[in-house]
């Protein structure tokens, strides 16, 4: 890939090194705030194939995590996910879309170790990266008119 060669190099820098430092230092976050997507994707891609650890990447649009799967793949992993999930409010009732939840099957299915996989045997990690937008993560609460006493004071 295009990309692996610079990955390979940033991996190798002081800066890279720094900021696993202050990664270790701050609870394993590290927020990169006023770059573009794409020095982004090589710094991230850079610190995580260096731990050897998978990488998520929460944005804000579908549109936007589209972007990132395609530069990460790019980026020389192997695996570049989009988790789906569906747009609408999570305090509406809305019936689950079946290819909806079949995508998100699928990346949970990537995540876990194959039994007798040839990159396990060969002793090399599989480089991962799930990227989702941050309605993925927020919790699935009821309704509000499922707490009548909350509904009558609004």
């Amino acid at each position: 890939m295009p990309f692996s060669s610079i990955i390979r190099t940033l991996q190798r820098s002081q800066l890279t090194q720094e900021l696993l430092g202050k990664l270790k230092r701050d609870n394993q976050t590290l927020v990169l705030n006023g770059i573009p997507r794409f020095p982004k994707g090589l710094v991230s891609s850079a610190l995580a194939q260096e731990e050897s650890r998978p990488l998520l990447v929460v944005t804000a649009t579908t549109e936007e995590a589209n972007r990132w799967v395609a530069q990460l793949e790019a980026m020389n992993w192997d695996a570049a996910l989009f988790y789906p999930t569906t747009e609408a409010s999570p305090y509406e009732q809305a019936k689950s879309e079946a290819e909806m939840v079949w995508g998100q099957m699928q990346v949970l299915a990537e995540l876990v170790p194959k039994l007798g996989a040839e990159e396990e045997k060969a002793g090399s990690m599989v480089k991962k990266a799930i990227v989702c937008t941050e309605r993925a993560l927020q919790p699935h609460l009821p309704p509000l008119l499922l707490f009548p006493s909350l509904a009558d004071t609004l």
